[in-house]
């Protein structure tokens, strides 16, 4: 599981990538990778609890704009 958290941290997506960079700035770099595995975890499991599919804007937090 850290494997897939050091993908999502040096990934493209911002979502992960922003996350790893603000936790690594206040810590170790590892304490970092595990925070990406944790959240990649807590968004599968509520995807799959509540039958969502993976929506990167909720992932970054953004809100649409009307």
């Amino acid at each position: 599981m850290t494997m897939s958290g050091l993908i999502a941290a040096h990934s493209k997506d911002p979502a992960f990538s922003s996350f790893y960079n603000r936790i690594s700035q206040r810590g170790s770099k590892m304490k970092a990778v595990i925070a990406c595995a944790h959240k990649i975890l807590r968004i599968i499991y509520k995807l799959l609890s509540t039958k969502q599919t993976y929506q990167k804007e909720k992932a970054l937090g953004l809100r649409k704009q009307f």
